[in-house]
């Protein structure tokens, strides 16, 4: 069976229309034919010649037309599609409320990467409701409605129709990037060859005309440009064809799936077993075989920066002895009991393990945290493997030992995996999220992530990593123009514009030109929104800038903290501070 459409239905239920999964295209439920026609050949990724279909409806005319020649999708009754396969750890998925306030919701915690409706927050003032594959059903309206037959329905229909405040642009908060969210748009999906899903074959055949991509022999294997232009032809193709966005750091890893899948399925058919969709899929990727071999990592996770370095390949005393502290504590995994939903309880519950830890790792509490949802993640992908027999790595000996160690974890989805706010109510995935929730709308405990080498705190993972790099960690990435050197790869393309003079970040409204995006939203917000949102307590002065305030505000308090090296002068603020430097500059020459 093949998922190629969405079923949607009004807020009463006594309409239903089928939509695309691939574009905004709308049909009766009695014209589903037509409707296999346009999925057929308007979304082709097959060299196969659709079989013709009769229709015999009264309005063809109102069909988008597509010319039949072109090839159609093609596959067997054992094919199945589905949408998000997978969420990598970095992820961070977005929870809309009434008040269009977003909170950022970890994807890590307390679940296994694949997709589950768990994954997706809906209060009671949203619309969209997920479907079986994966998109986004509308509840009480559809936008880009495009009917195939002109005959009117017997029910209320008025629900599937935009009314001009819909159509009105939205407005959204200055500096904010425009949120993707087309009808049924999927964002991204994992590359496999043991589940059927459309659109990985759009992916392969869009990755085989440009073989500058894979191909070592190709002329401009080495050219960056012509590679930026190929990478920028495949997301054009699969927003057109497939209905995916896609960034460019996206789809780069979106390819290095299929090599490793490529690289799994050729490995299985050297032992004689590759069978099936998988073999279908491999036959289609032969153009691949002249491609580097990619193998499947065994840690992507960046090991320098955990603490508690969890290695389940092989017996060691931490993992042993941290699954052991683990099982001491059930109010963290057992929904059972009644700390399991107290947040405060579940933090003390973290301090309690990394203290009792602290003979094995010198670690904190959210250090013990990240290491819980590592093991969850770990423990979830091995039960996965251990039933899988095709193109999935095996789990060695010692990782089936460690699986019965963690026999008393529940099965995911035994457990609830959501934490109510006891403020507003407000349901959130892991304590954490939680915690930040209640710190930012409530202002009540802290942050939740606690740098392990000093006393800051972030409401994010990855800020702490980044901060770690920053100020505990050698400086390892030098510039090839000055002696400079960076802890974050970002940090170091940044200061290479000043050398290069790029400025890629230029203003739609003056033309003016920026190194950074942040000093862009800067401008178009000062300079021609005139917002300025941080205002003195003492006066009546409000500025654009945050730290412009800060200096502001020493000013009143007369705190000079920024001292010239060459003689005693002091200022409140850097800039006051870089000019008095150039009088001593000028007299030096």
């Amino acid at each position: 069976m093949e998922v190629c459409g969405s079923v949607l239905t009004n807020s009463k239920y006594e309409s239903f229309r089928l939509k695309c999964i691939y574009c905004t295209i709308e049909s009766e439920l009695k014209d589903w034919e037509l409707f296999i026609v346009h999925v057929k050949t308007a979304h082709y990724c097959e060299e196969e010649d659709i079989k013709n279909v009769e229709v015999t409806h009264d309005s063809p005319e109102l069909y988008v037309a597509v010319d039949a020649s072109e090839p159609a999708i093609a596959y067997g009754p054992d094919d199945f599609f589905e949408v998000i396969e997978n969420i990598n750890a970095e992820d961070q998925w977005m929870i809309t409320d009434g008040n269009d306030q977003q909170y950022e919701e970890d994807a890590t915690a307390w679940s296994e990467p694949t997709a589950d409706f768990s994954e997706y927050q809906l209060d009671g003032n949203s619309s969209e409701v997920p479907t079986t594959n994966g998109t986004t059903q509308m509840d009480d309206s559809s936008q880009n409605h495009i009917p195939l037959n002109t005959d009117e329905d017997d029910g209320e229909c008025s629900d599937f129709y935009m009314s001009e405040d819909d159509l009105a642009p939205k407005r959204r908060r200055p500096g904010r990037p425009p949120r993707r969210t087309r009808p049924g748009q999927v964002f991204k999906f994992k590359v496999s060859f043991i589940r059927s899903n459309p659109r990985v074959l759009h992916l392969i055949h869009a990755y085989r005309e440009h073989p500058c991509l894979w191909d070592p022999s190709d002329k401009n294997y080495e050219d960056e440009l012509a590679r930026n232009i190929a990478y920028e032809a495949i997301m054009v193709r699969m927003d057109n064809r497939a209905n995916v966005l896609f960034t460019l750091e996206e789809l780069k890893k979106t390819i290095e799936q299929l090599h490793i899948q490529y690289a799994l399925a050729l490995e299985t058919k050297e032992k004689g077993k590759l069978v099936g969709l998988a073999a279908r899929y491999f036959a289609k990727c032969d153009y691949l075989s002249v491609s580097p071999i990619v193998t499947p990592k065994e840690n992507e996770e960046d090991e320098d920066l955990t603490v508690i370095k969890l290695n389940f390949k092989e017996e060691n005393l931490i993992t042993s002895s941290f699954i052991e502290t683990y099982a001491n504590y059930p109010g963290l995994y057992n929904s059972a009991l009644s700390d399991f939903t107290s947040v405060e309880a579940r933090a003390n519950a973290y301090r309690r393990m990394a203290k009792e830890f602290q003979p094995v790792v010198k670690a904190n509490e959210t250090d013990v945290y990240i290491a819980v949802n590592k093991l969850r993640r770990w423990l979830y992908n091995a039960m996965r493997r251990l039933k899988s027999k095709e193109l999935i790595q095996k789990c060695t000996p010692q990782e089936v030992q460690y699986l019965r160690m963690c026999s008393f974890l529940p099965a995911k989805g035994s457990e609830s995996q959501v934490l109510y706010c006891d403020y507003c109510e407000k349901r959130f995935h892991g304590d954490y999220n939680l915690r930040v929730h209640i710190f930012k709308a409530h202002q009540v405990g802290d942050l939740p992530y606690l740098c392990s080498l000093c006393p800051r705190r972030f409401d994010r993972q990855v800020d702490m990593d980044r901060h770690k790099l920053r100020s505990h960690f050698e400086r390892k990435l030098r510039c090839e123009y000055c002696n400079k050197s960076f802890a974050v790869d970002n940090d170091l393309k940044v200061h290479t514009l000043i050398h290069t003079g790029e400025r890629p970040h230029v203003c739609d409204i003056c033309g003016k030109a920026f190194r950074l995006k942040l000093l862009l939203d800067h401008h178009v917000n000062g300079v021609h929104l005139n917002i300025r949102p941080y205002s003195c307590d003492m006066c009546n002065k409000t500025f654009r800038k945050k730290f412009e305030l800060a200096n502001h505000i020493k000013g009143h308090l007369n705190i000079r903290d920024k001292k010239c090296e060459y003689c005693d002068a002091s200022f409140y603020d850097h800039s006051s501070l870089s000019r008095h430097r150039r009088v001593h500059k000028m007299g030096m020459s």
